[in-house]
């Protein structure tokens, strides 16, 4: 006989801000990576910036949409 194993727990999607996010962080990394290898700093400033600026969007996100699960969660009772 085969024991009954244990439902797997639900994936959690990820929102679409939150995939912008690290793809705006990987595509600053890699102009980040090329500004330094062809001595373009003015390259390597831009791709920091959309570095930052993907870091700071992914966090938001993630913070206000966990707030928003919360909530859902606390209205259902």
């Amino acid at each position: 006989m085969v024991a009954n194993k244990a439902p797997k727990p639900k994936k959690r999607k990820m929102a679409g801000p939150l995939r912008a996010g690290i793809a705006l962080m990987i595509l600053g990394a890699i102009l980040v990576g090329f500004g330094s290898l062809y001595g373009r700093e003015s390259l390597s400033i831009y791709g920091f910036i959309v570095v930052v600026s993907g870091f700071f969007l992914y966090f938001v996100s993630y913070y206000y949409l966990d707030r928003l699960q919360k909530q859902k969660t606390n209205n259902r009772r």
